[in-house]
């Protein structure tokens, strides 16, 4: 079972489930005539996924590798060495939608990072500054993941200013769902209207340096040191749970559920969801599946017109 690598067609995360030396597909299925694979040998593969484990593998992950089984499958179909596909295993999911902060949670959070800033904390070797604090308010506002292709990936000549009414035009090039071009709330455009480097002297904004994090070049390091001082924040702000476990994705999702709150349920969700690289069934499940109704959502589920017949 060959497959054929392209950087248009594989992610990275493709690669490694392609290439695991202990049970990766190749090593797995690469002794196999790709026309002799069938849904039975896909299911046994599937359970040896588990035997190579102390603890089951995420049934959302095992979807991952059925997924590119059919994607690999596939070029045998169009290279002409098979006709058809074999029926693949179905993979039951559950979903898992990622904690949110609530109103109140993201204003003590935002608050106590600001607080952090002025006080000069330092969280393994790296002082808190300002930048760090907008930068996590700048998610909530661009509706970005906090990823190494969006928020991080971010570099000046990727932000063009807009107005009526103000706002920033993004260009993400590295997506989860491919490229695209986000517009952001008139308060993303503020705080970077106000972004400065606070490690160099302020020179003209290169247009290739990053708008978030530049000092550090390598990107993964950034996330990494962004994450704990995301986590020595919360701790501050007295928002660890072990029942409600926070990221800085849980800012992404505070942010498409407040949209759709601040509009009062008026937001065209098939936009918001297209801005924020998603889909509108993922917006459903993930995003704002647990968001608690507002005032407004439980008056339009009350409303009865002028000729409406009382049901009692």
């Amino acid at each position: 079972m060959a497959a054929q690598e392209g950087k248009s067609k594989w992610a990275h995360g493709d690669n490694r489930l392609l290439n695991r030396s202990k049970d990766g597909l190749i090593n797995y299925f690469g002794k196999y005539d790709v026309t002799k694979i069938t849904a039975g040998m896909i299911r046994e593969y599937l359970v040896q996924l588990d035997k190579n484990r102390d603890k089951p593998l995420a049934q959302s992950t095992k979807s991952k590798h059925v997924v590119i089984i059919r994607k690999v499958m596939t070029f045998a179909v169009e290279d002409g060495l098979m006709h058809t596909l074999p029926p693949m295993p179905k993979v039951k999911t559950v979903d898992t939608p990622r904690h949110t902060f609530t109103d109140e949670e993201y204003k003590q959070f935002s608050k106590t990072f600001f607080e952090c800033a002025r006080r000069g904390d330092v969280v393994r070797g790296v002082k808190i500054k300002s930048h760090h604090a907008k930068m996590f308010k700048f998610i909530v506002h661009s509706f970005l993941r906090p990823t190494e292709g969006e928020l991080f990936g971010l570099k000046h000549k990727d932000v063009q200013w807009r107005k009526d009414p103000t706002h920033l035009e993004l260009s993400v090039r590295g997506g989860k769902t491919g490229k695209r071009i986000t517009v952001t709330m008139p308060v993303a455009a503020i705080l970077y209207q106000h972004v400065k480097n606070p490690f160099v002297e302020e020179p003209p904004r290169d247009p290739d340096a990053y708008v978030w994090m530049p000092e550090y070049p390598n990107r993964r390091t950034a996330i990494n040191t962004a994450r704990r001082l995301f986590n020595h924040v919360l701790k501050e702000a007295g928002l660890v749970d072990p029942d409600k476990k926070l990221s800085p994705y849980s800012l992404r999702h505070y942010a498409l559920q407040a949209r759709l709150r601040g509009s009062n349920g008026k937001v065209n969700v098939h936009w918001l969801a297209k801005n924020a690289g998603t889909s509108v069934d993922q917006l459903e499940r993930f995003y704002l599946k647990n968001m608690a109704p507002t005032q407004e959502m439980v008056e339009n589920l009350h409303y009865r017109g002028e000729n409406a017949v009382k049901i009692n």
